[in-house]
């Protein structure tokens, strides 16, 4: 399982460029000229779809992250304590004891001869938590959005529909019926 989780991490690694590519490739055929007219609504979906896409390649390259850790934790001299855990202060330091991966949220907690757990190297799990919900909060929102924009133009549309053709056809009426 540990060697599943660290190619992931590499599959993302790989990933990120190709998707950093496409957004700007789309960011450039939004600003140029010759759009479809229903580009807004493929737009937010097309956005919806690469922050969903964001959201999994970031989480895959924190668990890959954690998984490697634990490995390097487990192996070879000099292993403990784990990499994570080296960042704590020194009079810390001297009391970790073990360690405890967290995938969800992303963590590596430092467990303490004393029973408490310390969160090591806190910074960058912290950042990639902010990211992981950061790119699903606007996958979600981009789909509200695409759902908000067919509701308006399924409502403007049946207005303009039922308005034009019943005011069409009072006219047709009161002229047909008189110059006939």
């Amino acid at each position: 399982m540990a060697g599943v989780l660290v190619l992931l991490m590499y599959a993302a690694l790989f990933a990120a460029p190709l998707w950093a590519i496409a957004v700007v490739v789309k960011l450039v055929s939004v600003v140029l000229p010759g759009r479809r007219p229903d580009w807004g609504r493929d737009l937010s979906c097309w956005c919806a779809g690469m922050a969903a896409a964001g959201a999994v390649i970031t989480y895959a390259f924190g668990v890959g992250g954690i998984q490697w850790d634990v490995s390097e934790a487990k192996s070879g001299a000099g292993s403990l304590p784990a990499a994570p855990c080296r960042s704590l202060p020194p009079g810390v330091l001297d009391q970790v004891a073990g360690h405890e991966p967290s995938y969800v949220p992303l963590g590596f907690d430092c467990l303490l001869t004393d029973g408490s757990v310390v969160a090591g190297d806190g910074d960058s799990y912290t950042l990639l938590n902010t990211m992981v919900a950061a790119f699903a909060l606007a996958a979600v929102l981009a789909l509200i959005a695409v759902g908000c924009l067919d509701e308006y133009r399924a409502r403007t549309g049946r207005r303009e529909g039922e308005g034009g053709g019943g005011e069409g056809s009072v006219e047709g009426e009161s002229t047909g019926g008189l110059s006939a």
